[in-house]
């Protein structure tokens, strides 16, 4: 069984008291005639995914960034984010073999955004090649919106205009082909509409397929919505009469920032056997927050998971509310494969999600339909869409409530791996043998072992004739090898030097050049070379390599590894210096290299 211990016996019989000690995986046991020497197999290593986390402040009103790696015997097979405090995940994707997570905090105190990476012990097969053209927008409107009729078109940005191609696509549907199976979703922060403002807002699902109810029917692999950010206009237009007056909606232009909002989407897509989700339920009060937490079955590892969290008010009949940017927000931030705070490197057992439910409890949603200067008799006049009447005669024709709580549901990915575990790096092995070297055990002869001298013989031979183990020869003695002396039947060895000192390794930074810009929000170039002294060694794990930018408040991380595209945090216009940092994991010894940019506006 993997993992468990076994005592083989070696040689001889174990009767009467005896007495054991362990050293390098072999027991001895000695005190009575027929005592003998065993040994311990402790079996193949187990395949395991652990989690592997980094911290950071983010401050208010600001978005941080933070990367997690995996060990170097270690594959990453994707990650998650928890946010202690107010705010919400904007990238949550590979970066090389780390992961790396950003948060927007829109609060009044600073919050603490934490990244893992979901490694496992193996190497896996992956899908690569993927880019995020998948894509998720926060810009909506109605899906069975009226635009014709006896009041004639409606022109909006639903209708015409640049967001005309987007208005009915909002949900993003990554998956996997060529049997590889999606077990996570990356996202990272993108733009509807160039030349337009834009301000991150959460999402409201990611998660697949078979963690959505079975009447939404939702598409093969994984499905991923943004919060809408899209606002309705509340001028008042005619209305001849008020049937389907829900489904005349009208979209304002300009629009608010948060419309403008997208994420891009790519599957993580894995060689996985016995796949399964399981999936828990909890409501979240309006206004308030709760934890859902899944766990997987027995014998099966997690390798991903996600949240579904829509207004479930807002499917399924043909009138159903639209939530709007000013209704307030629901949102799920994944806590990952472990409760925040969990230290790093510990066995993945659960995925837990929690849910902040920001829609205020009582009030109307923003699209209620209302009827300006109109009598609940004729219900005719101007129709408009707001929470709240504009004057003390306007008759609210159909009062859409807020709910007291919304359903919140965690999704975790459960499968097996075929492969092997792997295991960290520890130098040479050592030579394998059928049997151990069997030490010297006063009083006790191995009769596996045959007599090296005659009939007569001492049954204990001296520890020089120990089968296997033969004394290293002495300093000075005629056969110790010293400097310039022929070791027995060798070669001259060539005189003893004094070995090279370790150094710091040897730094620099090639992209972006100083006096480079770099545009916050956006994905960026980096590259730089870091290698040992001595040796020459590239240094190449993100562990040992970080970037660094030195803000008003102190350094602000932007990525890791030597080289790869990083999003540029969210910075004033300004200069600020760009450090490079790699350490010499063999010697502990770090050095830097810096150059000066300028960081200038831009979402994508």
């Amino acid at each position: 069984m993997a993992g468990s211990g076994v005592l083989a016996k070696v040689a001889g019989a174990v009767g009467g008291k005896t007495a054991a000690a362990v050293a390098a995986g072999v027991v001895v046991v000695a005190g009575v005639a027929g005592a003998g020497v065993w040994w311990t197999s402790q079996g193949p290593e187990p395949v395991v995914v652990v989690q592997r986390s980094t911290s950071v402040s983010v401050p208010a009103g600001a978005e941080q960034l933070t990367v997690a790696g995996c060990l170097p015997h270690e594959t990453a097979l994707g990650g998650g984010y928890a946010i202690a405090g107010s705010g919400f995940a904007t990238n949550s994707r590979f970066i090389g073999g780390a992961w790396l997570a950003s948060a927007f905090n829109p609060g009044d105190g600073a919050s603490t955004l934490t990244s893992y990476a979901l490694c496992v012990n193996a190497k896996v097969e992956m899908l690569g090649g993927l880019d995020f053209h998948w894509q998720a927008h926060a810009f909506r409107d109605r899906g069975n919106k009226m635009t014709g009729g006896r009041d004639g078109e409606i022109h909006d940005l639903t209708t015409a205009g640049p967001y005309e191609k987007v208005a009915r696509d909002a949900t993003a549907a990554p998956s996997c082909q060529g049997g590889f199976t999606a077990v996570a979703t990356e996202f990272r922060s993108e733009r509807t509409v160039q030349g337009r403002p834009v301000a991150p807002v959460p999402l409201d699902w990611m998660a697949p397929g078979a963690a959505f109810p079975k009447d939404w029917s939702p598409t093969p692999g994984w499905s991923v919505s943004v919060n809408p950010g899209t606002e309705l206009s509340s001028v008042p237009y005619p209305l001849s009469d008020s049937d389907s007056a829900v489904r005349r909606t009208r979209i304002v232009d300009p629009q608010p920032p948060q419309a403008n909002f997208a994420v891009g989407t790519r599957p993580v897509c894995v060689k996985v056997k016995d796949l399964s989700v399981v999936t828990a339920q909890a409501p979240v009060a309006a206004g308030g927050s709760a934890e859902v937490t899944v766990r997987c079955p027995k014998g099966r590892l997690l390798l991903g998971g996600g949240f579904v969290f829509p207004a479930i008010n807002e499917t399924g009949a043909l009138e159903h509310p639209e939530r709007y940017f000013g209704d307030g927000w629901l949102f799920a931030s994944t806590d990952g494969p472990a409760a925040a705070g969990t230290p790093s490197g510990r066995a993945v057992r659960e995925w837990h999600v929690t849910g902040v439910n920001q829609q205020q409890p009582g009030g109307l949603y923003h699209n209620s339909v209302w009827i300006e200067h109109s009598d609940r008799e004729t219900s005719t006049g101007r129709g408009y869409f707001d929470a709240r009447a504009h004057g003390g005669d306007d008759q609210l024709l159909r009062p859409v409530a807020i709910p007291a709580e919304q359903p919140m549901t965690a999704a975790a990915v459960c499968a097996t791996i075929d492969a092997k575990a792997t295991s960290p790096s520890k130098g040479p092995s050592p030579t394998a043998v059928g049997r151990p070297d069997l030490p010297s055990v006063p009083g006790v002869t191995d009769p596996s072992v045959p007599a090296s001298g005659p009939p007569s013989a001492s049954a204990s031979p001296s520890p020089s004739q120990s089968a296997g183990h033969s004394a290293p020869p002495s300093a000075g003695s005629p056969n110790s090898p010293s400097p310039g002396r022929p070791t027995s039947g060798g070669n001259p060895q060539p005189s003893a030097s004094t070995p090279q000192q370790p150094q710091p390794p040897a730094v620099s930074i090639r992209q972006p050049g100083s006096g480079g810009q770099l545009r916050r929000g956006c994905e960026e170039s980096f590259a730089a070379s870091a290698r040992t002294r001595p040796g020459d060694r590239p240094l190449t794990d993100p562990q040992y390599t970080a970037w660094q930018l030195k803000g008003p408040n102190g350094p602000v991380a932007v990525g890791a590894g030597p080289s790869g595209g990083f999003v540029v945090p969210l910075l004033p216009d300004g200069t600020y210096p760009l450090v490079f940092t790699a350490t010499d994991p063999d010697s502990g010894l770090t050095a830097s290299a810096q150059v000066s940019v300028r960081i200038t506006g831009c979402i994508r």
